[in-house]
């Protein structure tokens, strides 16, 4: 399916496609108006249902994407956004107990399994997935964001991690799955990572907390799908 044959979309991720800024004038987060998503629907006259929610993993998206197909659901494409989430830890655990074992809300093997299936659901209605692969994030800004949260004592923290760059690392992992995923089941890749690597100072499209884009970084966002939406038309 070209894109110039897409005449609506359904787009399922977390709050990076939700739009969602850190504003540090209110010190909370807050979603943005002018987010990629948006910007993309707006330029491309393209309606874009945005099922994506603060916080969500691939296997709570799993469930929602199913009942919207048992629902009926009546789109041409379906964007997939995940990893994020799903890579990160539970930090309260993690502070109280440095020595043990912990894993990530969804591990590595469970997000693989779970985008895939998410995928085939898809294609077997007749609708054509994408895949977009994540966003570098800064370490050390999210180590020191994480380590005033409340119950985190951020010297244990970095004695479990043993590196700060180890959040990096662990985020890229779940990136670079994506990637193969893409590529051994044959599901069209929106390459997010390497627009972002390519700035001599990515970090300037990152909120304080190391992890969401800020303003500029979704509108770079926003470019990334037009550029994409061309290439595949």
């Amino acid at each position: 399916m070209a894109f110039n044959k897409i005449k609506n979309i359904a787009v399922w991720g977390d709050s990076l496609l939700k739009g969602i800024v850190y504003d540090e004038t209110d010190g909370k987060y807050r979603p943005l108006k002018k987010c990629s998503v948006n910007l993309f629907s707006k330029l491309f006259s393209i309606p874009v249902k945005n099922n994506s929610r603060f916080g969500c993993t691939a296997p709570k998206a799993l469930e929602s994407l199913q009942r919207s197909l048992e629902q009926g659901l009546e789109v041409d494409a379906v964007l997939l956004e995940f990893g994020g989430n799903d890579c990160d830890y539970n930090w309260v655990e993690v502070s109280q107990a440095p020595e043990a074992e912990h894993s990530p809300h969804t591990p590595l093997q469970d997000f693989i399994a779970t985008m895939e299936k998410m995928a085939d659901l898809l294609q077997k209605k007749g609708i054509r997935p994408f895949f977009m692969n994540l966003p570098p994030i800064d370490a050390q800004r999210y180590f020191t964001w994480i380590s005033h949260l409340p119950g985190v004592d951020g010297e244990r923290v970095l004695r479990w991690l043993g590196q700060k760059d180890m959040i990096y690392r662990q985020q890229e992992r779940y990136s670079r799955a994506i990637d193969r995923m893409a590529y051994s089941i044959g599901v069209p890749l929106i390459d997010v990572r390497d627009r972002f690597l390519r700035e001599h100072h990515y970090q300037d499209y990152l909120c304080i907390d190391g992890i969401h884009l800020n303003e500029r970084g979704q509108a770079v966002l926003g470019e990334v799908f037009s550029s994409y939406a061309v290439q595949f038309s």
